[in-house]
């Protein structure tokens, strides 16, 4: 877990090194707090632990110690006491440090992601009418993840087509469309998209967020999105359909999940590859199976999990 938080400290600097967002201005300028909007965890400590850096200051932790020795401009003191920050540096460190608190309520409430969801303001700042039809989403954006890994700045957008007002908290849609997006230099670069419809004996079709998530299980510095959304039927969750999406090295592999109240009426079939992905990442889809039937939200064949111990790839009663 160290070695994986000081490969995110290490990329998140860099990319700041490499004139992103950086606190050599920090001595003599207040931070614009709007720039701090779409950062990270990571970044917003690491800018906050530059400000003591580039006072000279001696770090116990060897993550930060090991980061910021690597530049020309940090000079160790020999007493950390000795230091003095400015008003402008002490104001700048609160501003992080507010921040890096909101950020952090955020994320213990956000139990699926580390990553954050966009606002609904953010989301319509963002996606424009006319970005929306640049980048051809046309149905109504439902969820925006703001997600950042070793290859750069993504969006994932959740979209879906509803035909019939919410009820009860419960949307009817017709269909469903997630895009994942990689920002480059003011470019939107689409890296996958997906969609599906309801079936005409189903009611509706939508994302489950509860058991979707935007996270780097294998700590190799590349988030896996799992995108996971159902339908459901005359018997609601009964006699609905499941489909999980795991995106993989630019790879997509899937579960393919179809409910049943009668044993003869329920299977699911995976994809070979699922089996060649690291083992934790194999958990955790596992895991969110589990829980989706301990949550009433699926029925799954007897023995399912000893199935998939031996890589069936067609799995029923």
């Amino acid at each position: 877990m160290k070695f994986y938080f000081y490969v995110m400290l290490f990329v998140v600097f860099s990319v700041n090194a490499q004139g992103k967002l950086d606190c050599s201005k920090c001595s003599s300028e207040i931070i614009d707090e709007s720039k701090l909007k779409n950062e990270d965890v990571f970044s917003l400590k690491l800018l906050k632990n530059e400000i003591y850096a580039r006072k000279g200051y001696v770090f116990s932790s060897p993550e930060y110690a090991d980061v910021f020795k690597k530049y020309d401009w940090y000079k160790p003191v020999s007493d950390n006491s000795s230091i003095v920050f400015s008003d402008i540096e002490a104001k700048n460190i609160t501003i992080l440090s507010r921040r890096i608190s909101e950020m952090s309520e955020y994320l213990r409430n956000e139990k699926n992601s580390k990553y954050k969801t966009l606002s609904e303001e953010k989301i319509n700042q963002i996606f424009t009418k006319e970005k929306r039809k640049e980048l051809g989403i046309n149905f109504v954006i439902w969820k925006v993840y703001d997600y950042k890994d070793k290859t750069g700045s993504y969006y994932l957008v959740l979209t879906e087509d509803k035909y019939k007002e919410t009820v009860d908290g419960n949307n009817f849609n017709n269909a469903v469309k997630a895009f994942n997006f990689k920002i480059e230099n003011d470019r939107w670069i689409k890296t996958f998209e997906t969609n599906d419809f309801k079936d005409k004996h189903e009611d509706s079709i939508w994302f489950w967020s509860k058991y979707i998530y935007v996270e780097d299980f294998d700590a190799d510095g590349i988030i896996d999105p799992i995108v996971i959304y159902g339908t459901s039927g005359p018997n609601l969750y009964d006699d609905g359909r499941i489909k999980i999406l795991l995106y993989y090295k630019g790879k997509k592999v899937g579960i393919r999940i179809q409910n049943g109240i009668l044993d003869n009426e329920r299977n699911f079939t995976v994809d070979a590859d699922f089996y060649m992905l690291p083992k934790k990442i194999q958990d955790k889809i596992v895991e969110q199976m589990s829980l989706m039937v301990e949550n009433n939200h699926s029925i799954l064949p007897y023995g399912w999990q000893k199935k998939m111990a031996k890589k069936m790839t067609f799995i029923s009663e």
